[in-house]
């Protein structure tokens, strides 16, 4: 056990829980990222036309849509290569890019699997044999028997990972630098790093980055674009994590996939690869509710098809017995796919009732008209509406909201409108507006909320955060329409959808709760103002929980801690400052004074 280790692992979240971090040369994550003006370029047809019910879709999907902790944002469902179904959760828009942590590890395997089909790389080569001019003076014998395959199968058993990854400025050296866990191919041990060491591996080898290698023999030929892959401190992309892509493109690689490698005739990957990279290569533990692990593809039990995974729930799910894919990206509580959502959709899959060989003749099309409408109205955190038609005026009056006329103040609640004018002064607390797994995940830190006003601009209520140095205007809306806005963080850029209401609790004290959907990635802010007569207090919450997530991961992203991390992380704080024990940090209750600023 490394003990050094385990210390600069415990001291990075100490520095974090203090506000060191802030002070860091940071290297901007996340540029501005363009939707796409287009769709998927998919036919689309209604399910009943492939052979699918769309009672049975409906039914999968509101199951979804209100099971406590899946939070669903945008999803895709393709049959036959038609998409017959498709979703955005208000305020998620369905062209807008969104990340898709660990399931870009599938896509990468994607790149490894063209890299060999044109002999640039074998599995069976040692990655020290690849990376020769980069090897430390010392180096641990077993790290000389990785191949390119243990990359792949998740069986390396090197120990550099994720958490020590956001501590060094060289991955690739780090990586070959570290301690062994265990000899190579002895058993499956989940390491992003493993990801990482393949996209360095496809730029060494290509002499482009592993972005353009995917652009110019993959993406290209399937429409997809605006995509963006972040990098580490070397320049590399991250392989494992990071990479924003639309629901349609993350639809078009899992429809490839189920076509063998072939996209509009033409040959794409070597279905060989295919076959291989989905079929079982290596068990995975027990409590993984899967069948076990191809080449960074998951591969689902009972035979049903396997997965491309990433954590809260970026999903692709391919079905070769159906010919279906499923894609959906959400911020479900869970870290890793097992669990209720994965349930659910096998669950539908599962199903006979719900499918037909050939396309279904006698149907009754308002069964499809109500998945379509309820989808189309589906809003985040809400369950599904009936999938009744919207009356005309409705709609009328949600088409001259959509052309982009300003709200007036008249739709700002009168109670919401005391609140122009002041400004809400707040005790020193680490609750910045970036929801922490953002701030973890990308190495951007911030400072606390000092201050929260409120005024009202061209009929729109806007709640102005003071953090440290840096001002966020952030509109709120009151009704069911989003309002949203862009914000940088030290050269980040996020874009928001926000909501807001004002109620009584049960002790009839006001609550002004903001929603603040960052829509291109997991994460949800959540603030929730109590204006008790003794002072106002702040709630500050996110969506995904990453408290609850800690013990979820803690044998993947610090296995030298084992499950004794969160332990750990507090005994630290407790000992050094106390007030900034863990749960604290992550889901703060911040004291507050009001003050008039008009």
């Amino acid at each position: 056990m490394d003990i050094k280790k385990q210390l600069e692992a415990l001291d990075w979240f100490y520095s974090l829980a203090k506000g060191s971090e802030t002070n860091k040369v940071y290297i901007p994550q996340k540029p501005r990222i363009e939707a796409p003006s287009a769709g998927g370029s998919f036919e689309e047809l209604i399910p009943e036309q492939t052979g699918a019910n769309s009672a049975g879709l409906l039914k999968m999907f509101a199951e979804i849509s209100s099971e406590k902790g899946i939070s669903p944002h945008l999803a895709a469902v393709l049959r036959n290569g038609k998409l017959i179904a498709k979703a955005a959760w208000s305020p998620y828009k369905i062209n807008t890019p969104h990340i898709s942590h660990s399931m870009s590890k599938s896509i990468v395997s994607m790149a490894v699997g063209i890299a060999v089909q044109n002999n640039l790389l074998d599995i069976s080569e040692k990655i020290t044999d690849i990376f020769y001019d980069e090897l430390p003076d010392k180096i641990n014998e077993n790290m000389r028997k990785i191949t390119v395959e243990n990359l792949l199968t998740m069986s390396s058993g090197a120990s550099f990972n994720e958490a020590k990854a956001l501590m060094s400025s060289d991955w690739v050296k780090n990586f070959l630098s570290s301690d062994m866990m265990f000899e190579p191919g002895e058993k499956f041990h989940y390491n992003s790093l493993n990801t990482y060491m393949l996209s360095a591996i496809i730029c060494k080898r290509s002499g482009i980055s592993l972005s353009e290698f995917l652009e110019n023999n993959l993406f290209s030929y399937l429409g997809i674009n605006n995509f963006y892959w972040e990098k580490c401190p070397r320049g590399i992309e991250k392989g494992g994590w990071g990479l924003y892509l639309n629901i349609f493109g993350y639809a078009k690689l899992g429809q490839l996939y189920l076509n063998g490698g072939v996209w509009r005739g033409k040959q794409i990957i070597d279905p060989e690869w295919i076959a291989n990279s989905t079929s079982k290569k290596i068990d995975v533990p027990d409590k993984v509710d899967r069948n076990g692990y191809g080449y960074q593809i998951w591969i689902l039990k009972n035979g049903l098809g396997y997965l491309f995974s990433g954590m809260f729930g970026q999903n692709i799910y391919i079905f070769p017995e159906r010919n279906m894919v499923i894609a959906i990206n959400s911020g479900s509580s869970g870290i890793f796919p097992a669990g209720r959502l994965l349930d659910i959709v096998t669950g539908y899959i599962s199903e006979s009732s719900n499918f037909s060989d050939v396309p279904i003749k006698n149907f009754r099309y308002s069964h499809a008209a109500k998945l379509r409408n309820s989808l189309a109205e589906a809003k985040f955190g809400n369950s599904l509406p009936e999938g009744e038609k919207p009356s005309f005026a409705e709609r009328l009056r949600r088409s001259i909201f959509s052309a982009g006329k300003e709200k007036t103040a008249d739709e700002i609640p009168q109670a919401a409108a005391i609140l122009a004018g002041n400004q809400i002064i707040f005790e020193n607390n680490r609750a910045g507006i970036m929801p922490v797994l953002i701030q973890v995940m990308n190495g951007n830190f911030e400072s606390g909320i000092d201050s929260a006003a409120f005024f009202i601009r061209n009929g729109t209520m806007i709640m102005r955060l003071l953090c440290g140095e840096e001002t966020h205007d952030i509109p709120l809306s009151f009704s069911g329409i989003p309002a949203y806005c862009e914000f940088e963080k030290r050269g980040d850029i996020f874009r928001t959808g926000n909501f807001a209401s004002l109620t009584l609790d049960e002790d009839d004290i006001p609550v002004l709760k903001v929603t603040i959907c960052f829509i291109e990635t997991s994460c949800t802010k959540i603030l929730k103002f109590i204006f008790g007569n003794g002072g106002i207090i702040l709630k500050v919450r996110e969506d995904p929980e990453l408290y609850s997530a800690i013990d979820d991961s803690a044998p993947t992203f610090l296995p030298s801690l084992g499950n004794t991390v969160r332990k750990a992380i507090e005994a630290v704080m407790e000992t050094d400052i106390a007030e900034y024990k863990i749960k604290h940090f992550l889901e703060p209750d911040i004291k507050g004074t009001v003050t008039n600023i008009q």
